[in-house]
């Protein structure tokens, strides 16, 4: 306890005598005490500013990351937009393709949008489209593309019809050939999986076959085929392939051949049906 009061009471006279010490003195001292300080003053500054600067990196990196997650979103949207951009243009492309090809056509055409194909297991027999009677289609219309036929209506309710395609076996068309005015009946083959009918949506269709062309008329491959008009179901001159393998009937009485669809089936988006 009395060495505590010594150093207490020795404290406090160091104090006065500083506080009493001349002028020049006291500048003495108190330079000296900046001399012994300065080097803890210029550590402890530089460990101040070295934490400031740590601080600073942390909230700039902080920044820098949430900078970076709104442009990666912004980035993610612009991206979108423009997919739906460029889809927008290519359907624009593939609607003036097809007003243009009706503008051009000879015979009334009705625009019209396929909705939906046939199930699992009509794939390549029938499609939908999304005008009915309201817009003036009957039963047993021509149904073509901007490339060439792709069937005929065969049920129309009030605001849609399914069409069946002519690489249904059950559609038969009336055709002749371009080149040398030869007839014969077309009809179709299905698809080429042996019958599965269960994976046809998977399945490519088969050509289409042509019948009963005459032997006085050469039947050549790459030759045009339209629709002749005979059986009143599709007008005369529409477009339906071209003649791919030539055979003779194992009677001998008539040719046959293969014929590849003018029309892509596969990917229809839109068809026109022929009004008159």
């Amino acid at each position: 306890m009395r060495e505590k009061q010594f150093v207490f009471w020795l404290i406090a006279l160091l104090v006065v005598v500083v506080l009493n010490l001349p002028v020049p003195a006291t500048l003495a001292v108190r330079a000296g005490l900046r001399d012994n300080v300065a080097p803890f003053q210029n550590t402890m500054s530089l460990v101040i500013h070295q934490v400031s600067l740590l601080f600073s990196r942390v909230g700039r990196t902080a920044e820098v990351l949430r900078e970076k997650q709104e442009l990666q979103v912004e980035l993610a949207e612009l991206r979108s937009r423009l997919r739906r951009l460029e889809q927008f243009e290519s359907e624009n492309q593939t609607l003036r393709r097809q007003l243009g090809f009706a503008i051009l056509s000879p015979r009334r055409l009705l625009l019209c949008e396929v909705v939906a194909r046939g199930d699992m297991s009509g794939w390549w027999q029938t499609l939908r489209l999304n005008k009915g009677a309201d817009d003036g289609v009957t039963v047993g219309m021509a149904v073509i593309g901007i490339d060439g036929l792709i069937g005929r209506t065969a049920a129309v309710a009030k605001r849609s019809c399914d069409v069946l395609l002519i690489t249904d076996p059950s559609c038969k068309v009336a055709c002749k050939l371009v080149r040398n005015g030869a007839f014969g009946i077309m009809q179709g083959a299905g698809v080429s999986m042996g019958g599965r009918v269960s994976l046809e949506m998977l399945a490519s269709a088969r050509p289409c076959e042509l019948d009963y062309v005459s032997t006085e008329h050469t039947l050549q491959p790459r030759d045009v085929v339209h629709t002749s008009g005979l059986g009143g179901v599709f007008p005369e001159g529409l477009p339906v392939g071209r003649v791919g393998a030539v055979r003779l009937d194992s009677s001998g009485l008539y040719q046959q051949a293969s014929i590849i669809p003018s029309a892509d089936l596969s990917t229809l988006r839109y068809a026109f049906v022929v009004i008159q």
